[in-house]
């Protein structure tokens, strides 16, 4: 189907861990090195006013929406894609709602036979941080950022991320400044590329 298909880095893991931050930089980073970078935005970001946020449907919106990005992504002359929050976190999401009871069994095998596997990512890396460190970084509690809300998501997320069938790196970034963020992400990419 694919001539080549470039290399996929995923990103994933807790609100306010560092992911849409650390991408930008870590492109720049790559691209200094002569790689060619494609960065994808996180679906969420142009979810339509009509689906309500944090349904299924918002979920099964936002994979479709992410698989066609990947797929225009992999055509452009591009060594590298970043996608923030890709086909594997949209499978976290659908696997948490199925376990949420926020839709049933039936919905979730129907969702994920829609995972086209040619788009899977080469690498899928999670940023971790602890609910204190998420509402710091947020400024304060929110809907999504809150105590409750992120160990519940860090417990069901540690619990996926432990089943992904990937190659797969966790970082944890509650005691990192910016730059080791940054360094560290980069030096797994090049770990993976090499």
């Amino acid at each position: 189907m694919f001539n080549s298909i470039p290399f996929i880095v995923e990103f994933s893991g807790t609100p306010e861990a560092g992911k849409t931050t650390a991408i930008g930089t870590v492109a720049n980073m790559l691209r200094s090195n002569g790689y060619k970078v494609v960065t994808l935005q996180e679906s969420a970001e142009s979810l339509p006013l009509e689906i309500p946020k944090g349904s299924f449907d918002a979920n099964l919106w936002m994979h479709l929406r992410t698989q066609s990005e990947l797929l225009k992504a992999v055509y452009s002359p591009n060594d590298i894609i970043l996608a923030d929050r890709g086909l594997i976190d949209s499978f976290f999401y659908g696997w948490k709602f199925k376990k949420e009871g926020k839709c049933s069994e039936e919905e979730y095998e129907k969702f994920k036979k829609m995972f086209w596997d040619e788009l899977v990512s080469d690498i899928f890396i999670a940023l971790i941080v602890s609910p204190s460190v998420s509402i710091k970084r947020r400024g304060g509690e929110g809907r999504l950022v809150n105590q409750q809300y992120i160990e519940n998501y860090n417990k069901m997320f540690l619990e996926y991320f432990n089943s992904v069938k990937a190659k797969k790196e966790l970082i944890r970034t509650d005691d990192m400044d910016v730059y080791e963020m940054n360094k560290s992400i980069y030096n797994t990419i090049l770990k993976y590329l090499n």
